[in-house]
């Protein structure tokens, strides 16, 4: 297991290094930027930019074939996929991470900010992030790796309309469809965190039966 996650990482260790130098800088924005409103929207965009570099590392690996070769090695196949959600989740906590950061750098300046809307920003990172990641890797499982990029960008374009839509669902208790409202928040982590497990039961069942 920790070869495989030690493997995906060296799959897409250049593009994360350019995701941490991107995070970090974000980080230090609060230095320039004096507009509070725009610090949730550059916490999830922190998050986020970590599991862009999932749809490369598969990529990677199916290039080099290496999604072949694993499977001659003395683990089972649930475990194969539990590597790649290990790694996903790590990526988001990577994210999760610089966020803090950001928070931090928003403290020092001594600036006026909400904390509910600073919370706001880590629960649409991480629902992104996280409802994406699910919908992505059963998708590039069944067909490929060759469009990684549209598949990611279409896993989150759908992660953002089921937002919204729990947002409308919810506007009769929270009053109007209000993306930040905490209700609407913690209900988007919550769909998050099921359709995770979810997720790897499908990706391994699929993984079960493709022929390689």
């Amino acid at each position: 297991m920790n070869g495989l996650i030690r493997n995906n990482f060296y799959s897409m260790e250049s593009n994360l290094k350019i995701s941490f130098i991107m995070a970090a800088g974000l980080a230090f924005s609060p230095l320039i930027i004096k507009n509070a409103a725009i610090y949730p929207a550059i916490i999830a965009v922190q998050v986020f930019l970590f599991v862009v570099n999932t749809g490369t590392a598969l990529h990677a690996d199916e290039v080099a074939k290496w999604n072949k070769f694993e499977l001659t090695l003395p683990v089972k196949r649930n475990t194969i996929i539990g590597a790649k959600y290990i790694t996903f989740a790590a990526l988001i906590l990577c994210g999760l991470f610089t966020g803090l950061c950001t928070a931090i750098c928003i403290s020092l300046t001594g600036r006026t900010w909400n904390f509910l809307s600073i919370l706001w920003g880590y629960e649409y990172g991480l629902g992104l992030s996280v409802i994406s990641v699910s919908l992505m890797y059963p998708v590039i499982l069944k067909i490929g790796t060759e469009k990684n990029e549209l598949i990611l960008l279409l896993s989150a374009f759908t992660a953002v309309g089921l937002m919204c839509l729990t947002a409308a669902a919810l506007s009769p208790v929270t009053g109007e469809m209000n993306l930040q409202h905490p209700l609407v928040g913690a209900v988007i982590v919550s769909i998050a965190l099921l359709m995770f497990p979810v997720s790897f039961v499908i990706s391994v069942n699929i993984h079960k039966n493709k022929e390689f």
